[in-house]
């Protein structure tokens, strides 16, 4: 939004000069659409009454974090549009929201908070910044033993643009740190969190100050390939297009969480702890009811997006994706969400899992070509995997953000006596929320 972030928006007339303004940017027309669009909508649900300059600021004793009503979790979710909605309406973007709000991962799991001022009543309240939280299913490894535990994800941290300078963002991420840590876990055998996650897309630093720690946010890219380029190579292959019953049964087996029981069993017996969210069936389908939604909206009158996956039986390797539908071309993308495969045990069994995964990945890259999609992506890869796509594309390579979606973890085991150092296992794109 470049400038127009920074106004305050008091009287009606303002907006008149904004949309003129635009109209006098040097841009292209469809550019300048793109800006115009995301400014009515940021008019429509800013609507400020009160002047910005009264109102509190971040390090007031007034203001408190507590869960939204469900009405100011409309509100927030109308505030935030501007940021998030891409080519959604809002009442597209609400619906969508709501979708979310009800698969399994989040029916029971979401909190939406709200910072306000504790002097304002019960919806009247003005929102200075929000966030979402998102309970999952987690694992602990330490001094030899693995534990069943509950965490947090956090996202939709936001703060209108009018309300930015006043501290109101990191007061709401001070006062969340300190609630996390009890936060339903009142059934949990210690009572308490020891860690939790989010995916900061303003760099490393401002969330780093509250305790959340940047870990390794890589990722590689291939583009599309259209399915005459390929020659009827996939026909050919072992590969398979995976379903969501597919994915289930291959991925989120009980065998497949068995061997990552196995994994975290063996990390217990070296110095420190580690941590891992659980990979189940609920993750995947609630990111496949987003692109699920976004297709509905946008692809009426295409089938829906019932390929999830790609995998070869024979050499045991399977990996999940979504469809991120974005404002821009550049922003759809096809998501590699999880890999599963296991270790090679000798130099042919290697050779055999790398060649597997490069078809996989072609079967990935013929899906965001069908899909028009931008590219495909895929989070921290394994040296295996880049062994795969360096058959593919020798000039590819790992890029390290140091801006966008970088995992961070927040780790207060060290006050439950389990150290300070703490591994994450399976920073997969699986965990985004």
């Amino acid at each position: 939004m470049g400038g127009v972030q920074y106004i305050r928006w008091q009287q009606p007339s303002g907006t008149k000069l904004k949309y003129s303004v635009i109209e006098q940017m040097t841009l292209d027309p469809r550019e300048r659409a793109r800006l115009s669009r995301r400014l009515r909508s940021f008019v429509s649900t800013t609507m400020i009454a009160a002047d910005v300059q009264s109102l509190p600021m971040g390090d007031s004793p007034d203001l408190i974090l507590v869960p939204a009503t469900p009405e100011e979790r409309i509100k927030s979710i109308k505030l935030n549009s501007v940021a998030w909605k891409g080519p959604l309406d809002m009442d597209a973007y609400i619906a969508r929201e709501e979708h979310l709000y009800n698969q399994r991962l989040t029916r029971e799991n979401l909190t939406s908070w709200i910072l306000v001022d504790r002097n304002e009543p019960e919806g009247e309240r003005t929102i200075l910044s929000s966030c979402e939280t998102y309970r999952k299913k987690a694992l602990l490894a330490h001094d030899g033993t693995v534990e069943n535990v509950k965490t947090h994800g956090i996202g939709s941290v936001y703060c209108r643009p009018d309300f930015r300078g006043k501290g109101y963002a990191k007061r709401m991420m001070e006062e969340l740190s300190q609630k996390l840590e009890t936060w339903q876990m009142e059934k949990e055998s210690r009572g308490r969190s020891l860690f939790t996650i989010l995916f900061s897309d303003i760099g490393k630093k401002f969330y780093a100050q509250f305790g959340w720690r940047p870990f390794l946010s890589s990722h590689m890219v291939l583009p599309p390939v259209a399915r005459e380029v390929l020659n009827g190579s996939l026909e050919n292959s072992k590969i398979r297009s995976l379903l969501a019953k597919d994915v289930q049964d291959c991925v989120c087996d009980a065998a497949t969480l068995a061997k990552l029981q196995e994994r975290m069993q063996v990390a217990s017996q070296s110095p420190g702890a580690t941590v891992a969210i659980i990979p189940d069936f609920d993750h995947f389908v609630w990111h496949w009811a987003r692109e699920e939604f976004f297709a509905e909206k946008l692809f009426s009158n295409r089938s829906p997006p019932v390929v999830k996956g790609a995998g070869d039986d024979q050499a045991r390797v399977y990996c999940v994706w979504n469809r991120n539908f974005g404002d821009a071309p550049e922003d759809n993308v096809l998501y590699i969400l999880r890999w599963v495969y296991d270790d090679p045990t000798s130099p042919e069994d290697e050779q055999t899992l790398i060649e597997a995964m490069a078809t996989i990945l072609r079967r990935a890259q013929l899906e965001a070509h069908e899909w028009n999609l931008s590219k495909v992506e895929f989070w921290n890869p394994s040296p295996l995997l880049e062994k795969a796509v360096a058959l593919l594309d020798p000039k590819a390579e790992v890029v390290h953000r140091e801006e966008s979606s970088i995992s961070s973890l927040r780790w207060t085991g060290a006050e439950q006596g389990l150290g300070k150092n703490v591994q994450w296992l399976l920073n997969e794109k699986f965990t985004w929320c």
